[in-house]
């Protein structure tokens, strides 16, 4: 059980070493967590995914792999963050997550002030938080929330680095099916001050 009081060291929870740690949140069916792992493999990634069908799919995907350096958690992602010790991760990575449309919902967005203070306590200075959606104004919504929370600084300097697909990103299933909007795609990336 995770003990949500930021203690958790990642190297405690793998065997081999590695070079960096990752965490994605809300990874769906895994295709940009598995793909992270078969081209960085001398990282080590720790994701989070509450629904079993995205979690299946992944574990189904990465079967013939080496498992030393992924860990993954079937729950609410803020579990793990709360639990992570100070400054541990090289960066995160939460894309296309739910928008909660309704206005008494937004408290439930993962990219609010509240979430972004455990982001920033436990990524590493300079590290990155990285973020997408095909909602425009779940885009303006993490922007502003991000800026505001202090801790990070937004990478962009033109509106190519938010509009263009990065260099060597993995698409996820919503961008490759087609999904409504999933061609408008917006790129966000932000570094931990300090």
């Amino acid at each position: 059980m995770l003990s949500q009081n930021g203690t958790l060291v990642p190297s405690s929870l793998f065997k081999a070493n590695y070079d960096e740690c990752w965490f994605e949140i809300g990874f769906g069916t895994g295709e940009h967590l598995s793909g992270l792992m078969r081209r960085y493999p001398e990282n080590a990634y720790i994701g989070a995914e509450p629904f079993m069908n995205g979690m299946g799919a992944f574990l189904k995907d990465i079967r013939e792999e080496s498992h030393d350096r992924i860990r993954v958690y079937d729950d609410d992602a803020m579990v793990v963050a709360k639990s992570l010790a100070d400054e541990c991760l090289d960066g995160i990575y939460i894309l296309n997550p739910d928008p909660w449309h309704k206005t008494r919902h937004h408290k439930r967005r993962i990219v609010q002030r509240a979430n972004l203070e455990h982001f920033a306590r436990i990524l590493k200075p300079g590290a990155e938080l990285i973020l997408s959606t095909d909602v425009p104004y779940l885009a303006d919504w993490m922007i502003t929330e991000t800026i505001l929370s202090g801790h990070f600084e937004w990478t962009a300097t033109s509106c190519k680095d938010w509009q263009n697909k990065p260099e060597n990103w993995i698409d996820t299933a919503y961008q490759t099916k087609g999904a409504k909007g999933a061609d408008k795609m917006v790129y966000l990336f932000f570094k931990k001050k300090g």
